[in-house]
C-alpha cells in the first residue's frame, strides 16, 4: 500500500530503521526524511520495481491470507491511523475483524504463530502484505514487519496482527502476532525521542543527529571541516594504529591474490573456462557496444568532505 501517513512525523513503516533493525535504513535516514518534509521538500524516492510488484500483488496476498485464516470481514483503509497520544502514524494494508477464532501453529499450512502454539483472533486485527525474493523463513527478521505491526496495532487499537509474506512468488507464509509489551514500550520511547529531535530542529534549525551508525553516517553528521588540528590522545592513537595495520593486511592480501591470479591465468592461457577439482574458473571475454562520443560539460568549483580517513605514522 502507498504510504498514507504524514511525512513530517514518524510512521510505523519507519520504525525498523529508527530502532536499528533495518538493513536499508539508519536512524538518521528516518530523521532526515522527516526534516526534508518539514522544510517543504518531497523526501520520497522511487522505491523501484520490487516495491511496485509488492503493491500490485498486495490484493492477492491479502485475499489468500484471509482465506487461510477464515476471515470473512476485511477491508483496505484509504486513510492513515494516528496514535491517540504519540506522534506516530500508521498505514494498514488491511483491517480485519474476527470473533474468537483459534488459529494453531501449522507450518504445513504455512501458518506460524509467533511466541505460542496458538492464538485467538478476536476483534480488530491488522493484515500486512510483504513480498520478497528471498527464501522462506520460519522466523521473520525484525525489518520485515514484526516491529512495524506492533506499531500499527498501537495506532489502530488492534488486538492481533498477521503478516503474509510471499517468498519468490511461489510460497506464502503467514505469521501471527499478539501485542508485545516490551516492543511496544520500546516504540513509545523511540517515538518520543524522535519527536524531541524534530522539535529541536524546528526551534533551533540545527539537526540533533543520532549517534553515527557507520562511517558513511559520520560523513553526513559532520560534512564540513575546519582547517585546524586537534589532539585526540591515546584512544584515537590506538584506533589509528589498528586501522593502519588492517589496511596493511589488506594490501598484503591483495598482492597475494594478484600473484595467484597471474599463476591461474598462466595455466589457463587461451581458455575461457577451466575446471580444477571442485572449482570452476572463468576468464571470459567481455564485449562492449560502440558508443557515441560525449562531451562532458564543465563544473563549478565546489568542496565536500573526504569520505575516507588518511592515516600515516608520524616518524
Amino acid at each position: 500500500m502507498p504510504k498514507l501517513t504524514d511525512d513530517r512525523m514518524l510512521s510505523c513503516s519507519q520504525l525498523p530503521g529508527l530502532m536499528g533493525h533495518s538493513k536499508w535504513s539508519k536512524p538518521n535516514d528516518v530523521l532526515e526524511y522527516a526534516v526534508k518534509a518539514i522544510n517543504g521538500e518531497d523526501p520520497r524516492t522511487d522505491a523501484g520495481e520490487a516495491a511496485s510488484w509488492g503493491n500490485a500483488l498486495e490484493p492477492a496476498i491479502l485475499a489468500e491470507m484471509s482465506k487461510r485464516l477464515g476471515i470473512d470481514k476485511w477491508h483496505s483503509p484509504d486513510r492513515a491511523f494516528k496514535h491517540p497520544t504519540l506522534p506516530l502514524g500508521a498505514s494498514a494494508d488491511a483491517i480485519a475483524e474476527m470473533e474468537g477464532t483459534v488459529i494453531h501453529h501449522d507450518p504445513g499450512a504455512g501458518i506460524y504463530v509467533v511466541d505460542g502454539d496458538s492464538i485467538v483472533l478476536d476483534g480488530i486485527g491488522v493484515l500486512e502484505s510483504k513480498l520478497t525474493r528471498g527464501h522462506p523463513e520460519d522466523v521473520l527478521p525484525l525489518y520485515r514487519g514484526p516491529v512495524q505491526v506492533q506499531g500499527v496495532m498501537m495506532c489502530t487499537g488492534a488486538k492481533w496482527a498477521a503478516i503474509g509474506t510471499l517468498y519468490s512468488g511461489v510460497e506464502l507464509r503467514i505469521f501471527l502476532f499478539k501485542p508485545h509489551a516490551a516492543t511496544q514500550q520500546a516504540i513509545r520511547d523511540a517515538t518520543v525521542d524522535f519527536e524531541s529531535r524534530l522539535d529541536d530542529y524546528q526551534s533551533t534549525g540545527q539537526m540533533n543527529w543520532y549517534p553515527a551508525a557507520d562511517s558513511d553516517d559520520a560523513n553526513r553528521i559532520w560534512p564540513l571541516a575546519r582547517d585546524e588540528e586537534i589532539d585526540l590522545g591515546e584512544e584515537a592513537a590506538v584506533l589509528a594504529g589498528e586501522i593502519a595495520a588492517m589496511k596493511a593486511d589488506i594490501k598484503d592480501s591483495e598482492k597475494k591474490i594478484t600473484d595467484k591470479e597471474k599463476r591461474l591465468k598462466t595455466l589457463m592461457q587461451k581458455f575461457s573456462v577451466a575446471k580444477a577439482g571442485n572449482w570452476e574458473i572463468k576468464w571470459p571475454m567481455r564485449h562492449y557496444s560502440a558508443t557515441a562520443q560525449k562531451i562532458v560539460p564543465g563544473k563549478e568549483a565546489y568542496s565536500i568532505r573526504q569520505s575516507t580517513l588518511t592515516i600515516k605514522e608520524i616518524k
